[in-house]
């Protein structure tokens, strides 16, 4: 399952994307390009669950090129196992516009997760965000959810499942 996605948004529209990869598949590799024209918006969201030996690759390319054009990619995501991750944003801006990619991750067991971003503006007025996070479970939530009578392993479940919301 390794799906190309091309997006070409003409002026004024609207497109949002969620992509949900919960378990249940080995290897996967994802790429989504897009150009945005003049007040185009895309909104990505992706929800990602990887365990034992699974790898997911996700690669956004985004191009915004129109005048006031925007987009949010927006990635949350869990490794467990020996899994692997690896999230690619790319933006360039091209013109007046707002990018912003974020990708949020939990760390567990042996995992690997690697977060790359590449932003680029070519134009006085891009403005660009990127945002990662890569870290475990902290120990005080699964200490207050043990505290309520779940076991550690309920806890982090709870955790998990309210993350990938």
């Amino acid at each position: 399952m390794n799906p190309d996605t091309i997006i070409e948004i003409e002026d004024g529209g609207y497109m949002e994307m969620e992509t949900t990869q919960i378990k249940g598949v080995d290897s996967t590799k994802r790429f989504t390009k897009a150009k945005l024209r003049n007040e185009a918006t895309l909104i990505v969201k992706e929800k990602l669950f990887t365990h034992e030996d699974q790898s997911a690759e996700t690669s956004f390319d985004i191009d915004l090129d129109g005048i006031n054009c925007r987009t949010n990619i927006v990635s949350r995501s869990v490794a467990k196992g020996s899994s692997k991750q690896l999230f690619l944003a790319k933006m360039h801006g091209n013109n007046k516009c707002y990018g912003h990619s974020e990708c949020d991750a939990i760390l567990m067991d042996k995992a690997d997760i690697a977060a790359i971003p590449e932003i680029a503006a070519h134009h006085l007025d891009a403005n660009l965000v990127h945002e990662a996070a890569i870290g475990k479970i902290a120990g005080e939530q699964l200490m207050k959810l043990m505290t309520l009578g779940l076991t550690e392993a309920e806890a982090e479940k709870q955790i998990i499942n309210g993350f990938l919301k």
